[in-house]
């Protein structure tokens, strides 16, 4: 088959590329959308930020830090798969709407026990735990709610927009949580995260996706029997077991940051707060290009995947070893470069090869992956560094991560479907 990009001069080529990255965006509901979430995105890391750093000032803890981490993301290793039940049955713009009201109220009654000097640890930690059970419901509705915005042929460019919106956001959040917290204090940075839900719940209530999956939320069975369903599906599918196996492995491992990043911050660089920000950014910028990268080249192979993760792997093994702020700049901003390739690929490569049907359910394995996996890491990670230091937790999660990866890639490749190991 011919390319037709071929018969192109370079020239034109790359502007077709850079008008290609951004086609998502003239659907005028998906536009709207990304612009809000990525608002809400900013008050996020801000918050982010304030609740790592208010857990350090309270308990100089590495191991408490980890501990309220795991709390936070113990409900989604619970009932991500759940979510993607509730995604698949419901109207997933109304569920947003609710996820995003109770997410704003959470910051709102931090950020009140702060400013009382009422908070103890076990306030923080019963908070955290109710973002994780939110975040529970609304990270499967959210990932299953794109292709109703822009249509299957655009989710590719989505998936990606998706990620640029998210690590710009982590990026610029990142930075503005340091400073914030350093101007304001830690209530500011929550009320700021608070109002930041506002415009999303407004285009949320206006919008109305013109892909919606009408069946999907007519199908009422038990939800332990279509949780069944989905698992069935998602086992049967060797593609789709696959990438659980590889991207189960980077998500355990990988994505640990609000443990180790403040972490480095305080006890390996002996850097305050507004470094703290610095660091958490550049991580956002490092994964904003992988983004962007991913935007114009949609590729979604699962040698993407191993790639990625192994990159990832070798960037943490690398910041277990420094101990100079500048290089852990680089290294974090490698590591979320890599992090977000493995991320973004498995991403659309779940949506591509998922049909409408499960479609709510497998994001739910996507979200039990991404996140779901982090009470167990968090903890590990916080136990290690709590008995050893920081540096030798980075180093065996980032050693486990591509030993892990390699001997998947190694010993099931006979597994994978023809063409998953082509570019």
């Amino acid at each position: 088959m011919i390319n037709n990009n071929e018969t192109l001069p370079p020239n034109n080529l790359i502007k077709k590329r850079w008008r290609d990255m951004g086609a998502a965006f003239k659907v005028r509901n998906y536009r709207w959308y990304w612009t809000t979430q990525f608002l809400s995105g900013i008050g996020t890391w801000a918050q982010a930020i304030a609740q790592s750093w208010l857990i350090l000032d309270l308990t100089h803890s590495a191991i408490a830090l980890g501990t309220i981490t795991m709390l936070q993301f113990l409900p989604m290793l619970l009932f991500s798969l759940f979510g993607g039940v509730i995604a698949d049955r419901f109207e997933r713009r109304r569920l947003l709407v609710f996820t995003q009201i109770i997410l704003a109220l959470q910051a709102i009654i931090l950020a009140i026990l702060v400013l009382t000097h009422a908070i103890t640890i076990f306030e923080v930690g019963f908070l955290a735990l109710l973002l994780g059970t939110i975040n529970a419901l609304n990270g499967p509705a959210q990932q299953a709610f794109v292709p109703e915005l822009v249509g299957k042929d655009l989710v590719p460019n989505a998936v990606a927009l998706n990620s640029v919106q998210f690590n710009t956001s982590r990026m610029i959040g990142g930075a503005i949580g340091g400073i914030a917290v350093a101007l304001w204090g830690i209530p500011g940075a929550l009320f700021f995260n608070a109002a930041s839900f506002i415009p999303t719940i407004v285009v949320l209530i206006i919008i109305r996706p013109a892909y919606t999956a009408i069946k999907t939320y007519l199908e009422k069975t038990s939800a332990i029997t279509e949780l069944m369903e989905g698992l069935k599906y998602a086992l049967s599918n060797l593609s789709i077991r696959r990438i659980v196996l590889l991207f189960g492995i980077i998500g355990l491992l990988g994505f640990n940051w609000q443990v180790a990043v403040p972490l480095i911050a305080k006890f390996s660089l002996h850097q305050n707060v507004t470094a703290f920000g610095d660091l958490m950014a550049a991580l956002g910028a490092g994964s904003l290009i992988g983004a962007i990268i991913q935007a114009r080249n949609s590729n979604a192979s699962e040698k993407r995947i191993i790639l990625g993760g192994i990159a990832l792997g070798i960037s943490l093994l690398l910041l277990g070893l420094s101990h100079s702020y500048l290089l852990s700049l680089i290294l974090l901003a490698i590591a979320g470069f890599s992090g977000i390739i493995a991320s973004v690929t498995t991403n659309t490569r779940l949506q591509l090869i998922t049909p409408d049907k499960f479609r709510g359910r497998i994001m739910g394995i996507y979200v039990l992956l991404m996140g779901g996996t982090t009470p167990i890491g968090a903890f590990l990670f916080g136990e290690i560094a709590g008995n050893f230091n920081t540096g030798v937790a980075l180093i065996i999660f980032g050693s486990i991560t591509v030993l892990g990866i390699v001997t998947i890639a190694l010993t099931n490749r006979h597994f994978a479907t023809p063409g998953l190991f082509t570019n």
